[in-house]
């Protein structure tokens, strides 16, 4: 069937010497999946407080800047590392040197923890579109987290309730604001009657049905995306990310074409400041926020790369890539900015004050459509989007732990049924990760593991794989891999000169971490999760347990290497051979050797057997002339 792997006698010539493991079925299947993965809901609920906040243009130029001189590169050094070796985080860079092996693993429960955390908020999402069709079968007026009129069972007893969109006179701020997420406002009403909680993050108490019901479908939805592997996944994502492209794109016209756009670019252009580039605090920022946008470090491109031919043009697809995250981060900007100055021109307040960052800025959006016409439809797109948007990026993640899996096991793990068995696995074992979210504290425990997380766990990862590759295997050795695999096309240049940036860049994310650690501060976590003596401990062992493996894995290694008796090998020998690339290891000792198939030995594998990298010998193909494999370097 379509989904096996491929038919012998379907292959076309082209096709004969591939990887045992599938690929995307055609070209545009990854580009799509590639792109998706970057077109995240980040900027949507960050980016226009950030510009507004450090600089106006001066931080765009920064972030800017950070996609061409950071994101870029790693982005070409993930995918080149997956279409080179043909495999996902953990045997990738192994196969680069065995020394390396814990950041895949690194990367993996990285994964699956970020999985796990932010399957809250996407089941969040799902309940409030649920309600938004359950308002409009009901023949209610409106939603429920806009108004409290004809709402009552959302509003709690005995307590005053306002509308989500009105103005509300704090006298603790001394100023008015939009009452969005006071707790006066229908909005959180609407919250806490879905998701109560309890008044400390020890006091689990009850699951929450409602919050069970969204992770069971968030994931029965992750299932049916990735149980069949590439070949299903390259035909369902670009369904969801057009229909969440078209969705974005309506809501965005919609929000420049209604009044207090000009009042509101005057108030981002005066907030220019090119003295902003002088602080380095906001090039940390603009760091940041490129590379959580982009999702580079998780090993996703990895993944994603390693499903491609190897003569697929992986420079040209990242150039391609980071220009999609452009335009699809404009598109972001300029809606949250179109209704931001639709709002402040309604109410008289600075744009200033109608901005939040993080997932609180999709409660105050929700706030604003109360001033539009047609209220449900555009709170319906907006859900609509951000739905699609989120599924994508949780199928390619999971994607990458299900190949991870797959390669741990071998090639019959690859067929359909084991393929299934384990899409199941992981979707199960993601789905029990996240029960403690779905239960009274959970809320408490989102807020904690989101905390936690942003300070050093994705930047040590992310020095921790610039200097696996760029300096344990060498960025100048993966260059001339490009030219090995990019051979007919002029694009390895480009990748080959983007690629000596990645010498430097670790020092990126060793400078975000510094930064972040240097602002930390726990006194910003909510009372409940104070209550409980443990929880700082408990954020602290969150943040650093998916990066333990990369020391672990390089000092057991080291210890194996020294301790372990081998009467082939000396101990120097052995030392070595943990820093030693695998990427070329048969072909060039056979080379040396006259072509004799034994090293030492041992058996020295020919390119095309299941040990070669990424190469199998297929059964009946007419092997008139082999390919060769780093031939002659």
């Amino acid at each position: 069937m379509w989904f096996e792997e491929r038919s012998w006698s379907n292959i076309k010539a082209s096709d004969l010497v591939e990887e045992w493991r599938d690929l995307w079925s055609f070209k545009i299947d990854f580009l799509v999946a590639a792109v998706a993965y970057v077109c995240a809901t980040t900027n949507l609920l960050n980016l226009p407080k950030l510009i507004l906040e450090n600089g106006g243009l001066a931080f765009v130029s920064a972030y800017g800047v950070s996609l061409l001189v950071c994101v870029l590169p790693i982005i070409i050094l993930e995918l080149a590392v997956g279409q080179l070796t043909g495999r996902a985080p953990v045997l990738a860079f192994h196969t680069l040197a065995p020394i390396t092996k814990g950041v895949g693993v690194a990367q993996t429960l990285l994964c699956v923890l970020v999985l796990a955390t932010m399957t809250r908020y996407l089941a969040q999402l799902l309940l409030f579109f649920y309600y938004l069709f359950w308002s409009l079968i009901e023949g209610r007026p409106d939603v429920p987290w806009l108004r409290c009129r004809g709402f009552p069972e959302f509003v709690r007893h005995g307590e005053a309730c306002r509308d989500a969109g009105q103005l509300a006179n704090l006298t603790i701020d001394a100023h008015t604001k939009i009452s969005t997420l006071n707790q006066e406002s229908s909005m959180m009403h609407f919250v806490n009657t879905l998701d109560p909680s309890s008044q400390s993050i020890a006091d689990f108490g009850d699951f929450n049905l409602h919050f069970l019901i969204g992770h069971g479908v968030v994931w029965v939805g992750v299932f049916v995306m990735i149980c069949f592997g590439v070949r299903l996944l390259g035909k369902l994502i670009p369904f969801s990310i057009i229909a969440a492209f078209s969705a974005l794109l309506a809501l965005c016209i919609r929000a420049l074409t209604i009044d207090g756009l000009p009042e509101v670019l005057q108030v981002f252009w005066k907030a220019t400041d090119w003295r902003k580039l002088e602080d380095y605090t906001v090039w940390a920022l603009a760091g940041e926020q490129a590379i959580m946008a982009c999702g580079v470090g998780f090993g996703a491109f990895i993944t994603m790369g390693s499903y491609s031919k190897r003569s697929n043009n992986l420079v040209a697809d990242s150039v391609l890539i980071v220009f999609a995250h452009i335009v699809f981060s404009l598109m972001q900007v300029a809606t949250v900015i179109g209704l931001v100055g639709y709002v402040s021109v309604k109410s008289g307040l600075p744009p200033s004050e109608l901005m939040v960052k993080g997932e609180e800025q999709l409660y105050y959006l929700l706030a604003y459509f109360s001033h539009l016409p047609q209220t449900v439809l555009w709170s319906g797109i907006l859900l609509f989007s951000s739905i699609f948007i989120l599924y994508n990026i949780f199928a390619l993640l999971s994607l990458s732990i299900l190949s991870t899996l797959e390669d741990a096991l071998g090639e019959k793990a690859s067929k359909c049924f084991p393929r299934f068995l384990l899409a199941f696995f992981v979707c199960s074992l993601v789905m029990a990760c996240s029960l403690y979210f779905t239960t009274q504290a959970g809320r408490h425990a989102y807020e904690l593991a989101v905390g936690s997380l942003r300070y050093v766990t994705l930047w040590s990862i992310l020095a921790a794989e610039l200097l696996a590759v760029a300096w344990i295997y060498c960025g100048h050795r993966l260059g001339n891999d490009l030219h090995f695999m990019l051979s007919p096309s002029c694009c390895w240049c480009l990748g080959h000169f983007l690629l000596f940036f990645t010498y430097l860049l670790p020092i990126v994310p060793i400078g975000i971490a510094f930064v972040n650690v240097s602002g930390y501060d726990f006194s910003r976590y909510s009372p409940a999760i104070h209550a409980w003596p443990w929880s700082e401990w408990v954020g602290a062992a969150l943040a650093l347990i998916p990066v333990v493996p990369i020391p672990l894995y390089a000092i057991l290694t080291f210890f194996i290497a020294c301790c372990c008796a081998n009467k082939h090998e000396s101990k120097k020998a052995r030392v070595a051979e943990v820093v030693r690339h695998r990427v070329r290891r048969f072909s060039s000792e056979r080379s040396a050797l006259g072509g004799r198939d034994t090293v030492g030995g041992l058996h020295a594998p020919p390119r095309y057997s299941s040990a070669a990298p990424g190469y199998l010998l297929l059964p009946q193909a007419p092997l008139a002339e082999p390919e060769p494999f780093n031939e002659g370097r």
